[in-house]
């Protein structure tokens, strides 16, 4: 367990400890720390002039109040707008897109995954852009991109200027749900993150909804104008994209001493609660060490596989969800109205997740709870036989597997909170959403037109995947506890209590309490850090170099 320092009183951030001996098996990466290059925390705070005070339980609440009114919406808005844009084709695949626009063959499913190819190509450019320009200013220029390439995919009536735009749409969405993790990291803190980003990502299923009520009336509007209905769905849903870019550009602030809805007192109460993460906030130094230790980090590769697994079952379920819906012989409307109730799913199963998760400070339980639903409707629409007598049954089934919404944003609050070091966070980032798209290009691929209604293959997949990735989650659960036994026994030898308790993961209604509980381990083991306590916070080291970073499971 790590302390949340940012409890005790700060003091100027000091030169790494050399010199300390540890265990024979430990790897530790050599500790290279320029503060002058460090991260922007570090540098305002050498400014602050302000009382540095140990932070109260009602400052901090008073702070996250503040950040929840005034960012929280955003990133949800943002997030909402991109998922609207990507999943218009869906939407468009309802009401005839692939007779309208004369697509033949896999076209439908290639414009599908062509979006996730372009995501993959620019995933190591959004990596860099978020290490080197302001969050804010990447945001906007990446959120206006693809509210203009969605309402150009209207001119086109083929597949080939479809399929360029929808390229060009992915390029821009690329670093949209990477930036909104970094956003997180840098404002709320452990505890408090896997709520923030489930509210987040359940703009998904909010975007399923409004889109799928949007969708059902610009479908019997089109027949009033001379457009085809996917021209009026790409339009409607470019342009609101374009009209939200601009409040984004005037109240999203690039780091919280940015803020101008945060006096400089707050700003460091801000900056204080984040030092509990032992994450850091952001640098603006690109790191190839920090690449180098991602890439050869196991668990980097592990959120990767996960992210792989849920991204297939998601993939196909997102491209061929109205389709199956149809499968079960439902009219075009039905399809859409019917399509709105995986949204409400995907909106609650979040919410529940999250609150799940915050409760019991762990994150491998509720994943693996939430996989078992998804894969019991995978095993169950796979057996059960079509028609009209089967309807209800089919339905129920569906909607149970459309519960893998909660499990991604678990697995982006799980990685991000282990890992330190904002070069190698926005690296983490990159792996895990190529992950992603790998998962999002192979899922639509696995359901074959020839196979409608059943989609036996795609179904299977998701059967498999979902297996290996709960193996995968009790395998990486094992990993960080061995890292956590690491860490103790490095906090011993350089002269530390070996037991933290990890601020970052409590209620601020529970710290002075557990000041107390972290006073006695101290006085036990015969120190008394005090304000040593976090002094490495913002000293942009990776979670492998900070023997005080404590990986939560």
């Amino acid at each position: 367990m790590s302390t949340g320092v940012s409890s005790e009183m700060p003091v100027p951030v000091p030169e790494p400890k050399v010199g300390v001996q540890h265990d024979e098996h430990d790897i530790v990466p050599e500790k290279n720390v320029d503060t002058t290059k460090g991260d922007l925390s570090a540098q305002w705070l050498s400014q602050y002039d302000g009382p540095r005070e140990r932070i109260t339980t009602e400052q901090s609440e008073q702070v996250r109040k503040r950040i929840d009114r005034y960012l929280l919406p955003i990133v949800f808005y943002i997030y909402f707008s991109q998922q609207l844009d990507k999943q218009s084709l869906s939407f468009a695949s309802v009401f005839g897109i692939q007779t309208d626009a004369n697509l033949t063959g896999a076209e439908y499913s290639w414009l599908n995954s062509i979006v996730y190819f372009a995501q993959l190509v620019f995933q190591p450019l959004s990596v860099y852009a978020l290490v080197k320009f302001p969050v804010n200013w990447w945001i906007c220029f990446c959120f206006l991109g693809w509210g203009v390439s969605c309402c150009i995919l209207a001119a086109f009536k083929n597949f080939a200027g479809l399929a360029v735009f929808r390229f060009i749409l992915g390029a821009f969405e690329a670093s949209i749900a990477p930036s909104m993790l970094v956003v997180v990291s840098m404002w709320w803190t452990r505890r408090e993150q896997p709520l923030r980003n489930n509210i987040w990502y359940s703009a998904n299923g909010l975007s399923t909804i409004l889109g799928s009520l949007l969708t059902y009336g610009l479908g019997h509007g089109a027949a009033n104008t001379k457009l085809y209905p996917y021209q009026l769905i790409f339009i409607v849903c470019g342009a609101i994209a374009i009209v939200l870019c601009i409040p984004t550009l005037i109240l999203l602030p690039g780091h919280p001493t940015k803020a101008r809805w945060l006096n400089d007192e707050q700003k460091y109460v801000s900056l204080e609660r984040i030092r509990m993460n032992n994450t850091g906030t952001q640098s603006q130094d690109f790191k190839w060490s920090q690449v180098i230790e991602c890439l050869l980090d196991p668990k980097s590769w592990g959120w990767v596989i996960m992210i792989f697994c849920i991204s297939l079952v998601s993939g196909g379920i997102t491209s061929f969800g109205p389709l199956i819906l149809q499968g079960f012989g439902l009219n075009q409307f039905q399809t859409i109205l019917y399509n709105m109730i995986p949204g409400a799913i995907g909106i609650v199963s979040n919410i529940i997740s999250a609150l799940a998760v915050q409760h019991s400070k762990r994150k491998f339980p509720v994943i693996l709870v939430a996989s078992a639903f998804p894969l019991a409707g995978a095993a169950a629409m796979y057996a059960l036989p079509r028609g009209d007598q089967y309807k209800s049954q089919l339905l129920a089934v569906y909607f149970l597997l459309t519960v893998y919404q909660c499990i991604s944003p678990l697995y982006f609050s799980w990685a991000f909170a282990n890992t330190a070091g904002h070069t190698k966070k926005t690296t983490t980032t990159g792996m895990l959403y190529m992950g992603l798209t790998v998962g999002n290009i192979v899922g639509p691929q696995l359901y074959k037109t020839a196979e409608k209604p059943y989609y036996h293959t795609g179904l299977t997949a998701n059967l498999i995947v979902l297996c290996i990735m709960a193996g995968v989650v009790v395998l990486q659960t094992l990993y960080l506890t061995i890292l956590n036994k690491r860490n103790e026994r490095r906090r011993k030898a350089s002269g530390k209590t070996g037991i933290h308790i990890d601020f970052s993961l409590e209620s601020s209604a529970n710290w002075e309490k557990l000041r107390q509980q972290q006073a006695e381990y101290e006085a036990k083991s015969g120190n008394n850090e005090g304000e040593q306590y976090n002094s490495q916070a913002f000293m942009d080291l990776t979670d492998l170099q900070n023997e005080d970073f404590i990986y939560s499971l």
